[in-house]
């Protein structure tokens, strides 16, 4: 697998490497609610009340994203989201 924000990635793409896009995630406490970032997919904020909820809504977002801001990536690149989650202190 090869990291979509990496030089190169639609190159490797198109040879059929899977590319990984990081998710990031963080709790609101304010709001209550998960908020999903990607410095790799731009335009990628989610927010959720569950993890579940967060993880659904970014899989059916980042196609149209990945889409939208890689036209000349090719529509069959297998692609994998990695959801990172810095950890809690209680």
């Amino acid at each position: 697998m090869y990291h979509l924000g990496w030089p190169l990635a639609q190159f490797f793409a198109s040879m059929g490497v899977p590319l990984v896009i990081k998710v990031e995630i963080i709790h609101d406490d304010d709001a209550g609610v998960y908020v999903a970032t990607s410095r790799d997919l731009q335009g990628l904020v989610v927010e959720a009340e569950t993890l579940d909820e967060l993880e659904k809504e970014v899989i059916a977002l980042a196609p149209e994203l990945l889409a939208f801001n890689n036209p000349r990536l090719i529509k069959n690149t297998a692609t994998h989201l990695s959801f990172n989650q810095p950890l809690v202190r209680v």
